[in-house]
């Protein structure tokens, strides 16, 4: 059993923006909003005419393999790509973008991509977790305990249960007059919001795929874990603009969700 897996940081030492020219052209369509509707990637992709500007300021304008930015989920040249199609990875696209050199709109010969995936409306790793052996929370506003988590239907529930509240909060205050008079009940409403605490250990079943080369845990985690295998590729091939490490020894000055991990 492979339950070695480390922790993904992409150096900001090459650090990139979204140009205005991007801002100008970028297609009305929004590939996350789509997934989030419909659980899965459309048949046919409009171009995203991604571009993105790497910094002038000298201490973040490297260009690497992996490029620090805007671009969902990572910005990558073609020898990162070329790997990763080896790897064993969750339902993903890769889409083209423009890298320019800052001050002179002059775009660098490398080939770049976007390298999209996603683990919350598509892959189901939530349906992994042991949870009579991981401690999730639901809280609400006051951070006051209401219930912990069974099961991943818990987890799909809870944005349902919060859209109610939203709806009911708007029809309380449809009109000036209306929020004024319903105002306490509105803050009520409002208190009742629900959210997940952040676990400090997340145990997994049976059903992990340990040949998974990338994942996230969506919700509980800021991380995005790789295997050794896909690790181990990564430096023997000298990719640039990435900072691998053990789970245990990522520390941030401002915490960011970083459960251990542990496997039955």
């Amino acid at each position: 059993m492979n339950t070695k897996y480390f922790i993904l940081i992409i150096d900001d030492a090459s650090s990139a923006e979204f140009s205005d020219r991007y801002w100008k052209n970028k297609p009305d369509f929004s590939l996350n909003d789509y997934i989030k509707e419909n659980n899965r990637y459309p048949k046919e992709i409009p171009d995203l005419k991604l571009e993105t500007r790497i910094y002038d300021d000298p201490d973040f304008n490297a260009l690497n393999d992996f490029i620090f930015g805007p671009v969902d989920k990572f910005c990558i040249t073609e020898k990162v790509k070329n790997i990763l199609l080896e790897s064993n990875l969750p339902e993903h696209r890769f889409f083209n973008v423009d890298v320019f050199l800052p001050r002179k709109r002059k775009k660098v010969s490398e080939n770049y991509y976007a390298f999209h995936y996603d683990f919350y409306h598509i892959s189901d790793i939530l349906d992994t977790i042991d949870y009579e052996k991981t401690e999730i929370l639901i809280t609400n506003k006051n951070n006051a305990i209401t219930e912990s988590v069974k099961n991943s239907i818990d987890i799909i529930n809870l944005p349902l249960r919060n859209g109610q509240l939203i709806k009911q909060i708007e029809e309380l205050s449809a009109t000036k007059k209306l929020a004024e008079k319903n105002k306490t009940q509105i803050e009520i409403l409002e208190n009742n919001f629900l959210s997940f605490n952040k676990p400090e250990e997340i145990v997994f079943n049976n059903k992990f795929n340990f040949s998974l080369d990338l994942f996230e845990i969506p919700l509980f985690s800021d991380m995005t874990y790789i295997s050794e295998r896909l690790k181990n590729k990564l430096e023997e091939n000298n990719v640039t603009g990435t900072i691998i490490r053990k789970i245990e020894e990522v520390k941030y000055l401002v915490p960011r969700a970083n459960p251990k991990l542990i496997w039955e």
